[in-house]
């Protein structure tokens, strides 16, 4: 595979709209919710797409966008939630606070949008703490 094919941004508003079918975040906000879906992804896959490039399939690459978008979309969601807050019940007015940097806080997200990408990047190798076989060898 040509690295000219993976350049960032990975996913444009047009490919979440029409190929993935995402319709939760609006055009305008998109960009900054998928540049955040990017930096979590290279984080989660330990910078191994950026590293080797003409490792990455078509088939990867397409999982990596739809990864892409599925973690925009959990960023989305996150971003509207009230810091700090645990669980709300509106009919009986119950608000339950958690600690800020456990589930709710900036390690909670980022553990939601590795659930979101874990979805199509299970099988890909790019997921592996350990030294993968196809990623990471010496070239």
């Amino acid at each position: 595979m040509s690295e000219s094919a993976i350049t960032s941004p990975y996913v444009d508003y047009e490919y979440y709209s029409e190929t993935y079918g995402g319709s939760k975040i609006a055009e305008a906000a998109f960009p900054s919710h998928e540049k955040r879906a990017e930096a979590v992804l290279h984080r989660i896959t330990f910078n191994r797409i950026l590293k080797r490039p003409e490792l990455i399939s078509e088939a990867v690459l397409d999982n990596i966008r739809m990864a892409i978008c599925s973690m925009a979309e959990t960023d989305f969601q996150e971003s509207k939630k009230t810091p700090g807050v645990k669980s709300e019940n509106i009919d009986g007015y119950s608000v339950s606070y958690g600690d800020s940097g456990s589930v709710n806080g900036e390690a909670g997200r980022t553990h939601e949008m590795f659930q979101s990408a874990m979805t199509y990047l299970h099988d890909t190798g790019l997921l592996y703490k350990g030294r993968s076989r196809i990623y990471d060898r010496k070239c």
